[in-house]
């Protein structure tokens, strides 16, 4: 028996453990019982978001799940994903991303190898006292982004960003430090934030990548049959099934917002109209950094990132 640990930063009740990890693992073993998976997870001292990529570079586990945004700076092709109004939501985001693997995205991984990128559900705005009526109201209002360009048009129009990892929300929030949040709508409902934030807009900012990636020498120790199995059920096979993974992940969340206290609307036209205008400017600033920074090869990502290409 070959045993291979896998390693992932989410509660053993989410659906990341769920209804992707465990039956993912199940998959393979069915096409080859010679494969047997160690699971560790929040809780377990592999279990922290931050060391994901950490364990697998270094061979304590085999394979990790994690945000491409960690550690910060290593996947900048893939966090153009990130940028603002790229992509309408997970499936069409974790198709780009699959497309974008071969010819771009596979070599910023290395010597990992890649066994799924997936786009989450995407970030939306959720506010604790405040309506967005309009530009106006986000004035001076302390609002969880990501870094990089949705933070810099935040900026723009008035809002003071500040970045944020998911586990770190909810201290933030209960502190009083945050006055709202750009983020999924499970994060709303695993970082318990829901009485705390009670205006909610359904308009996707953007999508975060994440990555599964195995450690190269964990793969060279398969057999031929284990690295069969372990293939077909990665990569374009597993890209499929994110859609609805996150579908599912967001339910739980998205019924918070609809709890008798909650508004869940869609932000007002001039205000969207006004975020859109300041995240293409941000958008184009990033790109132009990019690619004076060396990403010779940015363009061509954020082409199939936004659906230009004309193979996606």
């Amino acid at each position: 028996m070959t045993r291979l640990v896998v390693s992932h930063y989410m509660p053993a009740d989410h659906g990341t453990h769920v209804d992707f990890i465990v039956p993912w693992t199940q998959r393979i073993q069915a096409a080859c019982p010679t494969l047997e998976f160690e699971l560790r997870f929040e809780g377990h001292e592999h279990g922290l978001l931050e060391n994901q990529f950490s364990q697998v570079s270094s061979g304590l586990v085999d394979i990790a799940h994690s945000p491409a945004s960690l550690p910060a700076g290593r996947f900048p092709l893939t966090n153009l994903m990130n940028l603002p109004f790229l992509v309408d939501g997970s499936q069409q985001g974790s198709d780009r991303l699959w497309t974008a693997h071969g010819p771009y995205l596979e070599e910023e991984f290395r010597p990992l190898r890649v066994l799924a990128l997936h786009a989450d559900s995407g970030g939306v705005l959720h506010m604790r006292d405040t309506e967005i009526r309009s530009l106006d109201d986000l004035a001076g209002k302390r609002i969880r982004t990501p870094a990089g360009a949705i933070a810099d048009a935040m900026r723009a129009l008035g809002a003071e960003p500040v970045h944020l990892l998911p586990p770190a929300i909810g201290r933030a929030a209960r502190a009083g430090e945050i006055d709202g949040a750009v983020m999924a709508w499970d994060v709303l409902a695993y970082t318990g934030t829901q009485d705390l934030f009670r205006h909610h807009y359904d308009d996707v900012f953007y999508v975060s990548p994440l990555y599964l990636v195995i450690n190269p020498d964990s793969y060279a120790r398969l057999t031929e049959a284990e690295q069969q199995a372990l293939n077909a059920h990665s990569g374009a096979d597993l890209t499929k099934r994110f859609g609805a993974y996150w579908k599912c992940w967001s339910a739980p969340g998205h019924a918070l917002a609809l709890r008798k206290g909650h508004t869940l609307e869609p932000l007002p036209s001039g205000v969207l109209s006004g975020l859109r205008a300041a995240a293409a400017a941000s958008v184009q600033q990033h790109l132009d950094r990019s690619i004076g920074g060396g990403l010779g090869n940015a363009p061509g990502v954020i082409a199939i990132f936004s659906g230009r290409n004309r193979h996606v």
